[in-house]
Parts: structure tokens; sequence; C-alpha cells
């Protein structure tokens, strides 16, 4: 599967999704989006319309970033927890503190970045869904990447502050970066940080989520 990240309205979301994905799995996509939307108006009552109006704003995919590797922030998990000197297993099973907490419990899976304050990411259950769709904040996130580019110096060392909207890497793309940089502990953290960042300030510039799906590896980013 492919790490696959993608800044655009939900409703453009859904109707790519609606196109592209079997039945069954467009109705869980539609479930997952109507359950985000219940929980996250739960947790910020007193944004309850600003909450309505992100789940209907509609705007075409501004920024796609694609990788053929299914693990691409899995460095950036690693670093961020060891800095903090724990790891990703201890802060996801023992509450073991880190100051990235939006960032590491992304995890893997699917899972959503929204433009809204709130400290500790939200778990959202779903009927006949076994592990819950994260929500995490934008807001924290970029001041989490901030920090972490104090450790990894993106532009002072790659010369680029964060990537381009469009990006797909191919593993034969990725192992020329390594080849040429040398592979030690911070060098795929420093991507994740570069790739996100550039993601995130999109979609928090923009009132749009990043969505993060690797299920939708083969679906295209627009009409």
């Amino acid at each position: 599967m492919k790490f696959d990240a993608r800044v655009v309205g939900l409703p453009n979301h859904l109707a790519m999704a609606k196109s592209h994905l079997p039945k069954q799995d467009y109705a869980m996509e539609l479930a997952k989006m109507q359950a985000a939307e219940k929980r996250l108006s739960e947790k910020l009552p007193k944004q309850k319309r600003e909450v309505a109006d992100f789940f209907k704003r509609k705007l075409d995919c501004i920024s796609h970033f694609q990788c053929d590797r299914f693990d691409f922030l899995a460095p950036l998990f690693q670093f961020a927890t060891f800095v903090d000197g724990t790891t990703p297993e201890e802060v996801i099973r023992e509450n073991a503190w880190t100051g990235s907490l939006n960032i590491v419990l992304l995890g893997t899976a699917d899972s959503m970045i929204v433009p809204f304050d709130f400290p500790v990411p939200l778990e959202v259950k779903i009927d006949g869904r076994a592990h819950p769709y994260m929500l995490c904040s934008g807001v924290r996130m970029k001041s989490e990447l901030n920090t972490l580019d104090e450790y990894v110096a993106v532009e002072h060392t790659l010369g680029v502050r964060q990537l381009d909207a469009f990006v797909s890497l191919s593993r034969e793309a990725m192992a020329k970066f390594e080849k040429a940089e040398g592979v030690g502990r911070r060098f795929w953290a420093k991507w994740g940080v570069m790739a996100l960042r550039g993601l995130v300030e999109r979609a928090l510039k923009n009132r749009v989520p990043v969505i993060l799906d690797p299920s939708f590896g083969d679906v295209p980013a627009s009409v």
C-alpha cells in the first residue's frame, strides 16, 4: 500500500470516494465522516457552527503527497518520541508523555488532521469497525512540526522549507535520496516534517482537512 495524504474539501473527498470505491467501502467512508463530525461537535460545542461549515466546505484537492512506502511517517514518530525519551508504542499503549502527541497518534492507518485547536487527538468510534478513526489538531501539529524542525533543520540541510503542493515519490526516487544524503536517525523524520508541514499549512489556510488514508493510494486526487 502507498502512503497517501491529500488536502481537500470533505464533500469533494466523498464524491471521489463514491466514484472510485466499492459501495461498501464508500458507505464506511461516509460513516467515518458523519461520526467525525459528531465527535468534533461534542468536543467543541462553542464551535458547532464552524464544525458544520467545515464538513460542508467544498474545495478541489489543492495538495497531494504520495509515496511508495506505507510506513513513510514511522521514522518521524520514532524520532519525535526519541527526543522525548520514549517510543511510539509507549505513547500509544501506556500514555507516555510526548510533545508531539498529534503527530504520533496519526498512526499508519487512516486519520484526519482538522483546522481546530484541541490538545489531545480524538478517537472516533465507528460501528462495524474494530479500530477508531483518529482526528488530530492541525493547529497543534503545526507547532509540533516547527519544534521538531529545530532538531532536523529541514531548510538548512535540504534548501527548502516544505515540498511542492503535489508530490509523488517512487521507491527508486527515495533510494536516490537515501544514497545521496545517507540514512541516519533524522533522514526520513526530516522528510516527514517537510511533507506534513506543507499539507498542514495549506489545510489551515483553506479551512479544510488533511486526509491520510493508504486505501486511497489508487484513487485520483481530482477528477
